[in-house]
């Protein structure tokens, strides 16, 4: 069973793919790893017997987990921002240079799509770190077609989303 909890989320990402097979969502997750320019591991591991299709009772629980755990990453960063005096959009006019602007460089990134270090689930489907309603509903209807993928991934050697106080 996959676990998205804090005491290890650290070490991986999980990616949800598409394919007929697990070797193709393999493939996808490990070409995203092999070609992104966004991070790079020292590094990475996919273990097939972790892969789990559509069809996984628990496939729904972890998408959820590793939405909530995005989203809260989102939130911290969020209260970052505030923390550093910006409480209304009118101020993001006003906002420092330094680390003001670079968190709420990497927020707009997450919101975006761009994979990051804390990315926990990353839709390859959507390119995104979230779930679309249409997306959903495909997935429903064709569960077999689509797969959990986790990356265990070692140091980071670079990274351009990577928040450094």
């Amino acid at each position: 069973m996959i676990t998205l909890s804090p005491d290890n989320n650290d070490c991986r990402h999980i990616f949800l793919a598409s394919g007929n097979t697990l070797t193709q969502a393999r493939q996808q997750a490990s070409h995203f790893m092999a070609t992104t320019k966004l991070v790079a591991y020292q590094s990475i591991s996919i273990k097939d017997k972790e892969i789990q299709s559509g069809t996984w009772e628990h496939f729904w629980m972890e998408i959820e987990n590793g939405i909530a755990a995005n989203r809260e990453f989102c939130s911290n960063l969020l209260k970052e921002l505030q923390a550093t005096g910006l409480t209304q959009l009118e101020g993001l006019l006003a906002l420092q240079p330094g680390y003001p602007s670079k968190v709420l460089h990497i927020l707009t990134h997450m919101l975006d799509g761009f994979f990051g270090t804390d990315s926990v689930l990353y839709n390859l489907v959507e390119d995104s770190h979230w779930l679309s309603d249409t997306l959903r509903t495909t997935i429903q209807e064709k569960p077999e077609c689509y797969w959990l993928v986790p990356v265990w991934h070692g140091p980071v050697t670079s990274s351009l989303l990577h928040l450094q106080k």
